[in-house]
């Protein structure tokens, strides 16, 4: 029985290492002909910060505003991805047989996560993990550790220097 990926799905945020997370999902992606989806999930504010500023500018008001503002985040995170996997597009030898698509919400990483892979319904999830120092290699970060606690798909964990 051979490895068939379809769909891979890569959760990365937008450090330094994203670039080299991306362009390995892309080139699994290019190996085996597969859909890569990019998603980034935008932290939300703490509840009780949007609380407080409610009560000194007005619910309705902040509404509109914080409405207005993740609609602009997202597009410019769109933009910022769109440009890295453009240029990490171009380093890679094997033809991208399908465009990768660019996925951008806002929530708590984790479960934004595994409910984009069950809605895409990947067959792997594909995330960067964090240099810590000496405490890298006894940790993985706490988003990887948590989906893979959690998710019945294969994920590999990218670590930060591959590629370089």
């Amino acid at each position: 029985m051979g490895i068939e990926l379809t769909k891979i799905l890569v959760a990365k945020d937008l450090s330094k290492e994203s670039s080299n997370v991306i362009r390995y999902a892309l080139q699994l992606g290019s190996k085996f002909h597969a859909q890569v989806y990019v998603l980034h999930v935008m932290p939300t504010v703490d509840s009780s910060v949007l609380n407080m500023v409610a009560l000194t500018m007005g619910a309705d008001k902040l509404a509109r505003l914080n409405a207005a503002n993740e609609a602009e985040l997202a597009e410019q995170t769109r933009e910022q991805l769109h440009k890295i996997i453009q240029s990490e597009q171009e380093l890679i030898e094997e033809e991208i047989k399908h465009p990768p698509q660019i996925e951008v919400h806002h929530g708590e990483p984790v479960p934004m996560i595994l409910s984009t892979a069950d809605r895409l319904d990947v067959d792997m999830i594909v995330l960067g993990s964090h240099s810590k120092g000496r405490l890298h290699y006894a940790f993985l970060g706490s988003v990887a550790e948590k989906i893979l606690r959690k998710t019945h798909r294969a994920v590999t964990i990218v670590p930060p220097h591959v590629g370089h």
